[in-house]
């Protein structure tokens, strides 16, 4: 596994809860942020 601690992420766009296209860019340094994955099935 590939691990850089503080490197940049990459920025990549994803829809929102309202099917929205919304960059990673334009939410980081607006408001307390985490970005959480999951990986499996719910």
């Amino acid at each position: 596994m590939n691990q850089t601690i503080g490197k940049q992420f990459p920025d990549f766009e994803l829809p929102d809860q309202d099917g929205q296209p919304v960059k990673l860019s334009e939410l980081v340094g607006k408001f307390p942020f985490i970005l959480t994955f999951y990986r499996g099935y719910w």
